[in-house]
């Protein structure tokens, strides 16, 4: 079982190899990706999360974003 300190930094790291903006949802919530402040905030209360990706990168980005929260168990959708 992995922690939310280890998913945090993972989820904040992978969106920092990219150039577009990775924005995660959940509930009325938005947060930066790449705010790894911001990413343990919505870890706290595990649900379905929803990631926008969007820049010259994003096809990678969500490709890498998405293993990252398949390999986690993580709920979410890419929009």
């Amino acid at each position: 079982m992995h922690n939310t300190t280890e998913i945090g930094w993972e989820i904040s790291k992978t969106a920092n190899r990219f150039q577009s903006s990775c924005v995660l949802k959940f509930g009325d919530v938005i947060v930066d990706a790449k705010s790894i402040l911001s990413v343990f905030v919505t870890l706290v209360d595990h649900q379905k999360y929803e990631l926008y990706v969007v820049g010259p990168d994003a096809e990678e980005a969500r490709q890498a974003m998405s293993d990252l929260f398949a390999r986690y168990n993580l709920s979410y959708t890419i929009k």
